[in-house]
């Protein structure tokens, strides 16, 4: 397993040092803007929204790559020939993703914390407009998360993130085995994954509203909640990763 995250991140270092390259030069935009004040405010919220959202979807899209690509580019043949089993090709892939979310989400994190203290102690007083609409936009921010609230968020996101991330392999797993022989396999499969995705959905927006009609409101429903939400993905991380590793292991059209 540890050989095959080492090969992972070996592969994809140089997609990694772009990406932080990237994530650096959005975040010098974003104190560029802040201290520059007047318009140039607005552009940090659409700096600070751009960072997130896209940095969410390169994670999703370079999670789905580091899979798609064994099995469906030359390369990845030879993987399929080392002595390692399906468990521990998806599950190295795995580990590598949940890395790359949580350093990202952590990074995140901590500098919209350093924004935030940047914000608000230059424009704390400021009566202008444009400034007026930036301290807003931090409003959520009007007594920062305690450590083990940031704790407690990047451990839901990531746990939920494995669950996610090993539905979609699931997905594509199926279209390479079940599906391999099938016209139109690819829609199927993404419409499995729909399917799929809305009854998690479904069945989690139940069990937390069992949670929420047997406590009170505030920090013991929210911690309850998230109690919860993290057992639920974690059992269904569990079946989808068994299931896909199963299916992987019964034979791959290469």
């Amino acid at each position: 397993m540890l050989r095959l995250m080492k090969y992972e991140a070996l592969k994809k270092a140089k997609l990694i040092v772009i990406a932080l390259a990237m994530f650096g030069l959005i975040e010098l935009a974003i104190l560029f803007t802040i201290y520059k004040g007047g318009v140039a405010l607005v552009f940090t919220v659409i700096l600070i929204f751009l960072l997130g959202f896209g940095g969410l979807i390169f994670l999703l899209i370079d999670s789905i790559n580091m899979y798609s690509s064994d099995l469906y580019k030359k390369p990845g043949y030879m993987l399929f020939l080392t002595p390692t089993n399906s468990y521990q090709i998806i599950g190295s892939k795995l580990f590598i993703s949940l890395i790359e979310a949580t350093i990202g989400l952590t990074m995140y994190i901590a500098f919209m914390v350093l924004n935030y203290n940047i914000v608000y102690s230059k424009y704390l007083n400021d009566p202008g407009s444009n400034a007026r609409m930036i301290m807003d936009f931090f409003k959520g921010f009007s007594s920062l998360p305690t450590p083990s609230e940031i704790l407690l968020a990047i451990v839901s996101f990531v746990i939920s993130w494995f669950a996610f991330i090993i539905t979609i392999y699931l997905a594509i797993t199926i279209r390479k085995t079940l599906l391999s022989n099938v016209k139109l396999g690819g829609f199927f499969s993404f419409i499995f994954f729909l399917i799929i995705q809305v009854i998690i959905t479904y069945i989690q927006y139940k069990l937390i509203g069992k949670v929420d009609n047997s406590i009170t409101v505030g920090k013991n429903m929210t911690m309850n909640y998230s109690t919860t939400s993290l057992i639920y993905s974690s059992v269904i991380s569990i079946i989808m990763y068994v299931s896909s590793s199963t299916l992987l292991s019964k034979g791959v059209d290469l």
